[in-house]
């Protein structure tokens, strides 16, 4: 059935998507992630080895509805573009949906102006609004009690990352500069340089290789009891995320995200004369798929995990409930947390998007791709002359 729900969104706005999606389509409205298709969101995007454009094709050809997520980074993505116009080859007008997101105002529609008044994501009116439009195309026999619960849940929240973002704005010129400063270098480029600092005190400026298994597990513990996670992206060939976690599980292998499971196998640093040329790149190696420990038996690269270790399948974990002994038990009541591995080998950039590599994910995407395939030699030079042929971020460019 032609009942999925494409959701279209930069991913730089990805706290706003993941909120809207858990709130208010799974827990609001009782979607099954499963009619789900949101490329940045792990265990409902595009997995490992996939070719993208025919699973953007596949997946639009299966939807009812597509929500596009409009903001400034949306309309400078090719990504977001591209997924737009298959939009509008595949679906009705009706059945597209522009979103705004917080401070984006009707004139950043343009083009994307399908005839259709778009919705503010921030404005309870105008989500009630979206979901009575499409009741059908989501789910007709909706709660009204629960999905009044998850919109104030949800304007909450994402009220909460505009706060965080938005610290003492007066209009004053200084102070806008000042914000600009504090999100740039106290924020974001001094912690992460002095982090690399702490955990690799012995080199010097340059591009190195980190041979030593201690000073890696060090490099990433303490990254992962940093301040800055939620600031922070891993982006690799398939695409750019929050790290928001990272943690070492007792494997030895590294929890990022709270999601997917890594084997690091070789990292890499770049430690700048200027703080906007660090990064951390790592190379995890594939897994095996998990051993489901239910009694529907079988594996798979997506699995539940309970609290005492016991692994049981993917759709076990997404409908919140396992067979375990003969008995249906409350995964929800177990502690059960959804974790995937990657079956291939991938380099994964850490960086922020005032780093060089971050404010180029399209071109570090494309990178770390020809690295996964052995196009590119990982080296310092070769990394070097990557970084040199990358933008500055404008902020920097302000203060140099």
């Amino acid at each position: 059935m032609n009942d999925k729900i494409f959701i279209s969104h930069s991913s730089k706005d990805i706290r706003y998507v993941e909120s809207f999606v858990k709130s208010i389509l799974k827990l609001g409205l009782d979607i099954p992630h499963q009619r789900i298709f949101c490329s940045s969101m792990e265990g409902h995007g595009i997995q490992s080895g996939e070719y993208i454009p025919d699973r953007l094709r596949e997946e639009m050809n299966k939807s009812t509805l597509a929500f596009l997520f409009v903001s400034d980074n949306y309309k400078s993505s090719e990504v977001c573009l591209n997924e737009v116009g298959a939009a509008w080859v595949k679906l009705n007008k009706t059945q597209i949906i522009p979103v705004l997101l917080p401070k984006t105002g009707f004139d950043k529609l343009g083009f994307l102006d399908l005839g259709r008044i778009a919705l503010k994501i921030d404005e309870s009116k105008d989500l009630y609004k979206l979901i009575q439009d499409n009741r059908q195309g989501l789910n007709p026999d909706f709660n009204l009690e629960l999905v009044n619960k998850h919109i104030k849940e949800f304007i909450s929240e994402i009220k909460g990352f505009e706060s965080t973002s938005d610290e003492s704005k007066n209009g004053n010129k200084v102070t806008l500069e000042k914000s600009e400063w504090s999100d740039c270098y106290d924020r974001n480029l001094f912690p992460y340089n002095k982090l690399l600092r702490k955990s690799v005190p012995t080199l010097a400026p340059g591009i190195h290789e980190i041979t030593d298994q201690k000073q890696r597990n060090n490099l990433l513990k303490n990254l992962g009891e940093t301040e800055f996670l939620d600031h922070l992206w891993y982006q690799h060939s398939d695409g750019d995320y929050y790290v928001d976690s990272l943690l070492e599980l007792p494997n030895g292998n590294w929890l990022m995200g709270g999601v997917w499971e890594l084997k690091v196998e070789d990292i890499w640093v770049g430690l700048g004369h200027e703080e906007q040329n660090d990064f951390i790149l790592i190379k995890s190696l594939g897994l095996p798929p998990f051993k489901y420990e239910s009694d529907i038996g079988g594996e798979g690269y997506y699995a539940g995990i309970l609290e005492d270790g016991t692994v049981v399948s993917e759709n076990e974990d997404s409908n919140g409930y396992a067979v375990i002994g003969q008995e249906t038990l409350n995964l929800n009541e177990l502690g059960a947390s959804t974790r995937y591995r990657d079956n291939k080998t991938k380099w994964i950039f850490l960086v922020t998007d005032y780093h060089k590599i971050g404010f180029n994910p399209d071109e570090t995407i494309d990178f770390c791709g020809k690295l996964d395939s052995g196009e590119i030699e990982v080296n310092a030079k070769t990394l070097k002359k990557y970084q040199m042929s990358l933008r500055n971020h404008p902020t920097v460019l302000m203060y140099r």
